[in-house]
């Protein structure tokens, strides 16, 4: 398989070394990945109202991070509501970083509890669970994933990779959500082009976002 095509674990291994070894701030990749998931919405979806539905770890940051980029954007002149999904005690610490920022700009806040039902809205934002999801679902997870599936969103974009599966297999991981777009970040994953990943990633864009080569042929090696 092309190198083009890694892993997610690959793919996570190297954003560590970008991080630890060559010292590129975490803060700064996430905000360039999350540009380039707000610019999408922009281009496409300039009018629309958006739900960005986040979990609590590193993929729910950058979609707290892509509701604060789309709020300060002049040219989104649509709605936008944020749902976070997760418990924040065990919360990363970049995720309460970009959580504190949008509150800083007024960005407001709802917390889904189970049995909750999500919001509607043209476009939903898939930020709950990242590529480094490799085991089964809890059920409430399940639950949660199943309910934002069910709503049958006019147009679903999932970051970095539809929440539920799995990156390095494509399995899913007990449930999931369909997208029609997938913006991954780096390089593709054999998540998103194997088993159900592929059903359930949809169109996929690679956006770069400033990893250089020299961290996966590092972790390649």
């Amino acid at each position: 398989m092309s190198t083009d095509v890694i892993s997610g674990t690959v793919s996570k291994k190297a954003d560590r070394y970008a991080i630890d070894v060559l010292g590129i701030p975490s803060l700064t990749l996430m905000e360039t990945a999350s540009s380039k998931v707000a610019a999408h919405i922009i281009s496409n979806f300039p009018t629309s109202s958006v739900l960005v539905l986040s979990g609590t770890g590193n993929n729910g940051a950058d979609g707290i991070c892509i509701a604060r980029l789309l709020c300060e954007s002049t040219a989104f002149t649509g709605t936008l509501q944020a749902v976070v999904a997760g418990n924040l005690e065990h919360a990363s610490w970049e995720f309460l970083h970009q959580l504190s920022e949008f509150k800083r700009i007024g960005g407001k806040i709802s917390y889904f509890r189970n049995g909750d039902s999500l919001p509607s809205s043209d476009v939903l934002v898939d930020a709950v669970f990242g590529i480094g999801l490799l085991s089964q679902l809890r059920e409430d997870k399940k639950e949660l994933l199943m309910s934002a599936d069910c709503m049958h969103y006019s147009h679903v974009i999932a970051v970095d990779i539809p929440s539920g599966v799995n990156s390095d297999t494509g399995e899913l991981m007990g449930a999931g959500i369909h997208s029609e777009t997938t913006i991954t970040f780096g390089r593709s994953k054999t998540g998103l082009i194997t088993g159900e990943g592929r059903e359930y990633a949809g169109n996929v864009i690679v956006e770069n976002i400033g990893i250089p080569d020299e961290a996966y042929d590092h972790v390649l090696s």
